[in-house]
């Protein structure tokens, strides 16, 4: 089948970029199923394993598509085609309307706020990822550190009361001063200690170790997260994630790979707990249920249900 992935954003994706990742691994292997795959991206960085076509205009992506593209499969941005479509949603929300078209989310909990049924959960390629050889006593949080969903202030509180070093991963340490409500938290002055290790925007090796070697990762969202990347990656890499029940983490997360805490006494409960879990058994429960294999199977499902004319619910 002749697919068009429509995306915003650089392909090849470089450092940090959620989405663009998620198509980039899902052109592959579709590719690796013999499909014939173009992505139409934001920018093109260099060569892949398919067609990439450069557009940054809307008019550039319409022109982009294929003639004889008999599927579109947009990540965003979106628009109308007059080919058999699906528009998927991968953050809080696109700009048009989710009640009309056919819109996949990235999990049923994210599907379920959106007032809809579909969702396909993100893939990953579980040989990029590796288990570590050794473990520390640090915890890791990786995340856009100013955003305030990804609730760093809390990490920050915790690593405080309960003295543990954080590695803190997703960007400079200045950009906490330009955040209003990480500046109202002073989040950028109590993150000062030692114990606290600032790395930026990381990826290839330094990333896998900061994972791998972690003795849980640390994601105390506050908000309705859509999927979670970062703590399934660490599940890949052998490290629990340890997470507040907030959108998907009480789906992606199980007694084999990590733990839930809304209190500080729980959190201290389930630090305790994570200890004891294996690295070994917690990767290979993450890459059975998500690996890019499964991914790209749940979306050719989706499209032949297009094709044959069925709207998604």
């Amino acid at each position: 089948m002749r697919i068009a992935l429509v995306v915003s954003g650089p392909i090849p994706c470089k450092g940090y970029g959620g989405s663009q990742r998620q198509v980039e691994w899902l052109a592959a292997e579709l590719t690796r199923l013999g499909h014939q795959v173009v992505v139409i991206a934001g920018r093109v960085t260099g060569p892949a394993a398919f067609e990439v076509r450069q557009a940054s205009t809307g008019e550039e992506y319409r022109e982009a598509i294929p003639a004889d593209a008999q599927f579109v499969h947009f990540h965003g941005p979106y628009f109308d085609v007059s080919v058999p479509s699906l528009f998927t949603s991968h953050g809080p929300g696109p700009v048009v309307p989710v009640t009309v078209h056919n819109w996949s989310f990235v999990s049923a909990s994210h599907a379920r706020n959106r007032g809809r049924q579909s969702f396909v959960y993100n893939g990953f390629p579980v040989d990029a990822y590796r288990l570590s050889a050794t473990k520390s006593q640090r915890l890791v949080f990786l995340a856009g550190i100013a955003r305030a969903i990804k609730n760093l202030n809390r990490a920050v509180d915790l690593a405080r009361k309960y003295d543990f070093e954080l590695d803190i991963a997703g960007g400079a340490r200045w950009k906490l001063l330009t955040r209003s409500k990480a500046r109202k938290q002073l989040v950028f002055f109590k993150s000062l200690a030692p114990r606290f290790h600032f790395h930026g925007v990381v990826d290839g090796e330094k990333k896998l170790a900061l994972l791998g070697e972690a003795l849980a990762f640390l994601n105390p969202i506050d908000g309705p997260e859509a999927f979670g990347m970062a703590p399934v990656e660490a599940m890949l890499c052998g490290t629990p994630a340890l997470a507040t029940p907030c959108g998907a983490m009480p789906e992606i997360i199980d007694a084999e790979t990590g733990r839930l805490f809304v209190t500080d006494d729980e959190f201290a409960r389930a630090l305790e707990e994570a200890a004891s879990l294996s690295p070994a058994r917690c990767r290979e429960v993450a890459a059975e249920r998500f690996n890019i294999q499964k991914t790209a199977r749940g979306y050719l499902e989706l499209y032949a249900r297009i094709l044959d004319g069925e709207q998604l619910p």
